[in-house]
């Protein structure tokens, strides 16, 4: 598998998921001291209280435990840290390292 690796800030990469990711790709999100991999459910891109919205129903897989956990990516983009997104039916991996928002 090709790995392609990105750099963007908490937005662009917010913008990249939005056009990019789509049900049944994999995606790993690194952030605030939290790992979750896992199969992409949903991808929600409605507006809450007045402003833009982005949350992702992920099926974690994980040897210990099967869950399924909902993330809103708005509420926790500062403190994204990298996102790795497999998409579907694709031999190419893309990792995003993400730096700081203004």
């Amino acid at each position: 598998m090709n790995t392609k690796e990105l750099e963007m800030d908490c937005d662009e990469t917010l913008e990249y998921i939005k056009k990019n990711v789509n049900v049944y790709d994999i995606l790993e999100l690194s952030y605030n001291r939290v790992f979750t991999p896992g199969e992409v459910l949903n991808v929600d891109t409605s507006e809450y209280d007045g402003k833009e919205g982005l949350k992702v129903v992920i099926h974690v897989s994980e040897e210990t435990f099967t869950s399924t956990v909902e993330v809103d990516l708005e509420e926790v983009k500062d403190e994204l840290i990298e996102v790795i997104h497999i998409p579907k039916n694709n031999s190419e991996k893309i990792v995003i390292l993400v730096d700081r928002c203004a």
